[in-house]
């Protein structure tokens, strides 16, 4: 019931409760309280009390409410306390039995945490994942990996196992669960019912509260419980608290205010009046008091305040400002990385790793690096850093880099016009090195002729192009290249070359290039090399745009990925929201709803939060795309994070997937004098869980700080731990915090990675200590994890680190996952040798011979002296077996031998120079100083006359001669190699082997016929006549010569070589000699060669053809025609011409022949016109083709046989010799010539009739009886010759043209009329169709033999025609199928047929294509003239389509490409009638076309 919390309810009750009512009586009736009253007065006082907010609820204890509100409340509490859980109400009595509590908000606090923390044997639970299923708790079990406590108490509860047995189903059915699985009814238990239960059933004995009897008789003691039958171990102990006395302070009655008379209230009036004028007047004084007690306290408050914002402020500035990380006190320990180890020395390993980082992300960019395969691979750059090799991966490298050094340089001259200057503005440096760096490119242009981009660039001429394109780095431009320089290069200017930096600063690395190879160096001097060539990439307009885009590129990647991870966030938080109100919903929904009904709505909000975490999952998935496309952006180059307090770099390198450490020397500072002490580590992880918000923080330090005059006095050296933990404090106990325990000793400054103060032994300032990791790396998730946590975000440099490392950690833990452990850390023997191993399997096959054979350990420069032996004997021998020239000496195979064995003798004086300069005067010291500073590079240019007068005769001087002394050569402990090379040769040794190999390229070059020799040491095209350009080119070979003989090393030796080899007319070897009409090297038994220029025409080839080798001299008609030259044999022709005229034979005169046969001479010498000019546009792609090996021929007078030839067996002569011959006129010379081109003329009529339309063979069976074209069986198809007339398919299928003009009989009949002619046709033998593949040796032999003097002018001429017009019939139409080839590979889907399947990319490949081909081989093979028809080309593409479809299957990428191609082959080969036989994937078009 409700209580009032005043007394006189009862009182002056005028009726009894036993008092009877009649009927009829006048009652007044209370519905509330369910009272009757006869008195109206009783009554109105009943009704005034229960309206009044007087009373109080029993239940929950509220009060000030009327006595319907507490009636309502009492009902309300009823209701809940009812719901509170049965099987609780045991523990929590036994509980406040032993607790022995005084307040009544402790105890529910106390009882509250005991609950929670525990579930009781009998109680009814539900497991997490399982919860349509109810389970009872019948047993208790402890972890058997934890010890029982001593004292019997189980305080850490989350350990205990319980034992559950399923209310519905097998009850025999038992499993055990963790604490952290199971779980209670909200309903069933929550602080407001539990405190309601206390409150209805604890009573108050002694000042303690303790549980109701009649309560503790019905839950415990009637049943039997006590603790030990429903938990296990003891009931844990309070500490009791004080007791509470009770109030004693009487109440106050009702009475004042129900009981009123007129005298009572007379006197009240007059105490009251007295009482409110004193009451005034005491009121006036404590109003004055207090007026100027609050003006003292607002003061002081205000005082106070201003201390907590300037200490608030203060607090803020030292969390919050971020400061240098060496300054700051609150450092957390870093993790440790793992120290690379690999075969390079430490040192070097950021070179090594830039280096690699640079090729791959310019591989787009870099010339040539597709020897790399697109990148160099670790076990690459492992070898050329530590192996010492000549055509190792070390000069690919350097090849690689200093090419596209030069193809930047020659974009950059087509766009802009570039000279160099020898102006010098200042002499001081740099400005004189800039100057001399000028005539380092006057010496390229007048020792060798070409500038120094232009010059040959292999691996035995690497260092001498190296050295002088050093040399020449930074020289002044002209005013135009320097104004496009600055416009395009970013304002770049010659002093900024890095080329020119390296000469200052690395003077000794040009010097030692100048005796030895850029091989030999140590290795630290190979990689400012290296860096010196990758910086001056960088400067150049193509890298600087490429650059720029890449930047442009990150920026935009990284603002999408900040974008997509705060778009991430809010979609995690929008998930957490929603199915945060899922669940309240149901909450609400299910509280008064039937059991049956609520499982159906437990069942729907599992489905619709399973519906939203798939929803999740597939947005979740999306983003990951998102991400690793972001990550191909990121990662496509070098990334740099940042720095940490102690200056280390962390990177992330595309090439190499991991976090790379450096802890370099370039960024140190001084050492502090006095390091900051670090915080202990409790404190530092208590200050890192405060707001990061400035305004967060201000207002939790306002809170903080704002209470401490209610508090007890603290020290200041307290933490915020001890601060926060005293709000936790209950009943003189306290609930501590989860946070770690400091460790046993504070962190060094070592271990810290802070500065010492001691520069000696300082992990910070000192180079030189131990302990420092120069490289390391990470990789694993929780390596990086250990690494965020341990950065400062106050710190300056760390916090820029954070932030990084934050915004890219997924794209970084998905980079750095397969990073190559095994190549990284070699600390073991076994490791190495593995790594050897593997290094060894993976480079030997493109490097095996990189040392050309020799054997491992042998001087670097012996290698090459070695090599040089080997390539100059066999350039001598290819020009005396080409007869280019012969070398001047007495015994030729001495010679060889001498070179061979290293003791060269020139059997005679060497001359060389302008002036033929002996070897003795220049080692008399017959020479005076050369000046390069009055040549300027337009000079030989623009007269060579002016070379030789001002040039030819001052004396060498090398580029390097100015170099000064740089600061670095003195060596110093931080400089010196690990790898310390042997002592390298003397300086006098090494000039002297050098001069041998010197003098033996000189003797060789001076036995080079000079018409032998392309520009710019010999003519365009060689005419004696012209003397001045002659004397030119000869005083450009001078200079070569100076220089070659002024050599000091031998790679200076290999460039005059590789110089002089390019500008020698190799296809004018008789090695390498082409038909000047088919352009074949076959049948070179049969070709004759010209006594001048080398040149070779098949006799077969000759109109007319040629039987025998003339006799004497025989020169081709390019030479007799520019040269003026004779034949011997023409010469001889004329001596017989008279003896020639009684042989003749009077013909009808013919006009119509006549001038076609002049209308030929003239188009044949437009073709050798044509072919003079196609020889000069496939000069240059000649001489660089592989040597063919020499061809034996047999020599007559000096000159190749290539047959025998056949006598005349008649003349013709026109009417108008006959008339000559009648009247006299006609002298015997002009008849001897006369008759000598008729005999000629009937001579080509004789030997070339029955000549095969279709193949142009002779020997044809049969003839046309329309056109009077001859054919042979096979071309025309047939098994036999027809019993009726022949007519070829092109009559067949042009009837109804007319007929050309050149098909006339010497009669004027028609085509059909053919058998007006009188003498018989010979037939010639001709087996079959497969003898069109036998080479021509064989077809010329049975051509000799199967001649037919009877033919007629009609026939020649169809001849003729048909050669000229038919060019695509021929055997092998050379023209015709490289065009067809350069269409084929630069169609788009020729990619995959380009080049050979390599093993390595397809393993199988060779064990199921056992031929394989591909278009450059087919190319290959037609420059070097190994097809002899168009089928055997038409076959070999017919292959690489064949074995397409064996090996790939219908669908695939490359299967696709094969059949496109394969289609456009076969409609350009239909558009120039050439026969092709398409494979199995077109062979249905191919059908139905």
């Amino acid at each position: 019931m409700p209580i009032c919390k005043r007394d006189g309810f009862d009182l002056n009750q005028k009726e009894d409760k036993n008092v009877t009512f009649h009927d009829n009586d006048q009652v007044f009736c209370c519905y509330l309280t369910k009272r009757i009253f006869r008195d109206y007065d009783n009554y109105f006082r009943h009704v005034m009390v229960i309206n009044s907010t007087v009373w109080q609820c029993e239940a929950t204890g509220k009060d000030s409410l009327t006595f319907e509100e507490a009636r309502k409340s009492e009902r309300a509490a009823r209701k809940k306390m009812e719901q509170f859980k049965h099987s609780l109400r045991a523990p929590v009595l036994l509980v406040v039995e032993h607790a022995c509590q005084s307040a009544v908000n402790t105890l529910n606090l106390l009882v509250a945490k005991f609950l929670r923390k525990r579930y009781f044997i009998g109680e009814e639970v539900t497991v997490v994942g399982k919860k349509n299923t109810t389970y009872k708790v019948v047993g208790i079990n402890m972890d058997q990996t934890i010890p029982e406590p001593s004292n019997g108490i189980y305080e850490d509860t989350d350990t205990l196992v319980y034992r559950l047995q399923a209310l519905k189903g097998d009850a025999t059915t038992e499993i055990d669960v963790p604490f952290n699985q199971l779980r209670r009814t909200r309903l069933e238990f929550n602080m407001e019912n539990l405190g309601m239960f206390i409150k209805s059933n604890v009573t108050r004995v002694d000042g303690l509260l303790r549980p109701k009897a009649d309560a503790y008789k019905q839950y415990v003691t009637d049943i039997g419980v006590n603790f030990s039958t429903i938990f296990i171990g003891k009931m844990p102990r309070y500490s009791p608290s004080k007791i509470k006395k009770p109030d004693v302070k009487k109440q106050s009655t009702l009475n004042k205010f129900i009981v009123t008379d007129e005298q009572t209230v007379a006197k009240s009036k007059a105490k009251a009046k007295a009482d409110a004028k004193s009451l005034a007047e005491e009121m006036e004084r404590v109003r004055l008091e207090k007026q100027v007690r609050l003006a003292q306290m607002e003061r002081e408050k205000a005082e106070k305040k201003a201390q907590l914002l300037e200490r608030v402020n203060i607090e803020c500035d030292s969390l919050l400002s971020k400061t240098d990380d060496l300054e700051r006190s609150d450092q957390k320990l870093l993790p440790r990385y793992h120290q690379i180890v690999t075969f390079l020395p430490e040192r070097m390993l950021g070179d090594a790793f830039m280096m690699r980082e640079f090729m791959h992300t310019y591989a787009g960019l870099l010339s040539g690096i597709e020897v790399f395969r697109q990148n160099i691979s670790f076990y690459e750059m492992t070898r050329a850093l530590t192996a010492r090799e000549i055509a190792g991966p070390l000069s690919d490298i350097l090849l690689v880099l200093l090419g596209t050094v030069f193809d930047l340089q020659k974009e950059e001259e087509e766009e802009c016009s570039v000279t160099y200057v020898d102006r010098i503005s200042q002499h001081s440096e740099p400005f004189r090195s800039m100057s001399q760096a000028a005539q380092c490119h006057y010496y390229s242009k007048r020792h060798f002729s070409f500038k120094v981009n232009e010059l040959p660039l292999d691996a035995l001429t690497l260092s001498e192009v190296l050295r002088l394109h050093l040399l020449g780095s930074g020289a002044v431009v002209n005013e135009k290249a320097e104004r496009w320089r600055v416009m395009y290069r970013n304002g770049y200017s010659s002093k900024e070359d890095p080329g020119l930096e390296l000469r200052l600063q690395h003077a000794h690395i040009l010097r030692a290039l100048k005796n030895q190879p850029v091989y030999q160096l140590k290795f630290r001097d190979i990689m400012h090399l290296i860096r010196c060539l990758m910086s001056q990439i960088l400067t150049y307009s193509g890298t600087i745009n490429l650059i720029e885009e890449r930047l442009e590129q990150t920026a935009k990647a990284k603002q999408e990925l900040r974008s997509l991870i705060s778009n991430e966030n809010k979609r995690i938080a929008a998930v957490e929201v929603n199915k945060k109100k899922l669940n309240q919903t149901h909450q609400q929904a299910i509280g008064g709803v039937e059991p049956a009904k609520r499982e159906a709505m437990v069942d729907k909000l599992n489905k619709s939060i399973a519906e939203l975490h798939s929803q999740s999952e597939h947005q979740h998935r999306k983003h990951e795309q998102q991400l690793l496309q972001l990550h191909s952006q990121l990662f496509n180059f070098l990334v740099y994070l940042g720095m940490d307090r102690c200056y280390r770099k962390y990177y992330v390198l595309e090439s190499m997937p991991g976090i790379f450490v450096e802890h370099s020397t370039d960024s140190l500072d001084t050492c502090l004098e006095q390091p900051p002490l670090n915080k202990s580590q409790s404190e530092i992880r208590h200050q890192a869980q405060l707001p990061k918000n400035r305004k967060d923080l201000r207002i939790y330090l306002l809170k903080l700080y704002g209470d401490d005059d209610k508090r007890t006095r603290r020290s200041n050296k307290q933490s915020l731990e001890n601060k926060e933990n005293q709000e936790h404090r209950l009943n003189g106990t306290v609930e501590h915090m989860e946070v770690d325990a400091d460790p046993p000793t504070a962190p060094t400054q070592f271990e810290l990675m802070m500065c010492s103060g001691d520069k000696r032994n300082c992990i910070v300032h000192d180079p030189k200590n131990s302990q420092r990791q120069r490289w390391s790396y990470i990789y694993k998730p929780e390596e990086i994890d250990d690494l965020i946590r341990g950065l400062n975000p106050n710190g300056l440099r760390e916090s820029e680190l954070l932030q990084e490392l934050s915004v890219m950690r997924s794209l970084i833990e998905q980079h750095v996952k397969t990073c190559p452990t095994d190549v990284l850390q070699l600390e073991g023997e076994a490791m190495r040798k593995k790594f050897l191993a593997t290094m060894h399997a993976e480079t030997n096959r493109k490097y095996g011979e990189a040392n050309f054979g020799v054997p491992e350990g042998t001087d670097l420069n012996e290698v090459m002296r070695l090599h040089l032996v080997d390539r100059l004997l066999q350039f001598e021998t290819d020009i005396y077996t080409g007869d280019l020239g012969r070398l001047k000496v007495k015994d030729m195979e001495k010679w060889r031998n001498d070179l061979l064995t290293g003791h060269y003798d020139p059997q005679g004086k060497v001359q060389w120079g302008p002036g033929g300069k002996l070897e003795d005067e220049v080692a008399n010291g017959s020479t005076d100083n050369e000046s390069h500073e009055d040549h300027a590079e337009g000079a030989d240019e623009e007269k060579d006359g002016a070379l030789l007068g001002k040039y030819a005769k001052k004396a060498y001087r090398d580029p390097g001669h100015s170099l000064v002394a740089s600061a670095d050569e003195e060596p110093s402990a931080d400089s010196e190699d690990e790898d310390e090379e042997e002592a390298l040769p003397s300086e006098t040794e090494i000039p002297s082997e050098v001069h041998n190999m010197a003098s033996a390229l000189l003797q060789v070059e001076q036995a080079i016929g000079k018409r032998f020799l392309k520009e710019p040491y010999g003519m365009k095209k060689w005419d004696p006549k012209q003397e001045a350009l002659k004397l030119a080119c000869e005083s450009r070979l001078h200079q070569w010569e100076v220089s070659l003989m002024a050599s000091t090393s031998f790679a200076q030796v290999f460039l005059h070589f590789n110089v002089l080899h390019d500008c020698i007319q190799w296809r004018r070897s008789t090695n390498k000699s082409l038909c000047k009409v088919c352009r074949r090297g076959s049948d070179p038994e049969k070709m004759l060669l010209c006594d001048e220029c080398n040149g070779g025409t098949h006799m077969f080839c000759m109109k007319p053809k040629l039987r025998s080798v003339p006799e004497g001299n025989w020169y081709c008609k390019e030479c007799i025609k520019d040269l003026g030259l004779k034949n011997a044999q023409n010469e001889k022709d004329k001596n017989q011409a008279a003896a020639k005229k009684k042989r003749k034979f009077i013909v009808e005169e013919d006009d119509e022949p006549e001038e076609d046969e002049e209308e030929e001479d003239d188009n044949d010498n437009d073709e050798g016109e044509e072919e003079q000019e196609e020889e000069d546009e496939e000069e240059t792609a000649d001489d660089n083709k592989s040597e063919a090996s020499s061809r034996t021929s047999v020599k007559l007078n000096g000159r190749p046989a290539r047959g025998l030839r056949t006598s005349l067996r008649g003349k013709r002569l026109t009417s108008k010799e006959i008339d000559e011959e009648i009247n006299g006129d006609a002298q015997s010379s002009e008849a001897g010539d006369e008759a000598s081109l008729v005999d000629n003329e009937e001579e080509e009529d004789s030997e070339e009739e029955k000549v095969c339309q279709s193949c142009f063979y002779d020997g044809s069976e049969i003839r046309c009886v329309r056109c009077s074209l001859y054919y042979h069986l096979e071309c025309a198809h047939l098994k036999r010759p027809p019993r009726s007339e022949f007519v070829c398919k092109k009559c067949k299928n042009s009837e109804t043209q007319r007929p050309r003009r050149r098909h006339s009989h010497m009669n004027g009949d028609n085509d059909d009329d053919g058998g007006d002619q009188d003498e018989p046709q010979a037939k010639r033998s001709r087996s079959s169709r497969t003898s069109m593949r036998l080479s021509l040796d064989k077809s010329a032999r049975q051509s000799n033999g199967n001649n037919n003097n009877n033919s007629s002018t009609n026939n020649n001429n169809h001849r003729r025609s048909g050669r000229r017009t038919n060019e695509s019939n021929l055997p092998l139409n050379s023209a015709a199928l490289y065009d067809l080839l350069e269409q084929i590979m630069k169609h788009k889907a020729a990619w995959p047929f380009l080049r050979p399947v390599l093993t390595s990319e397809v393993p199988d490949y060779h064990q199921i294509i056992k031929t394989p081909m591909d278009l450059a081989k087919i190319k290959s093979k037609l420059n070097m003239g190994a097809y002899q028809l168009n089928e055997e080309v038409l076959s070999d593409i017919q292959l690489v389509f064949k074995n397409c479809d064996m090996y790939n299957v219908e669908g695939n990428e490359i299967y696709d490409a094969g059949c496109q191609l394969e289609r456009f082959v076969m409609d350009c080969c239909k558009e120039m009638q050439l026969p092709f036989k398409p494979s199995d994937m077109n062979e249905a078009e191919a059908a139905a076309c």
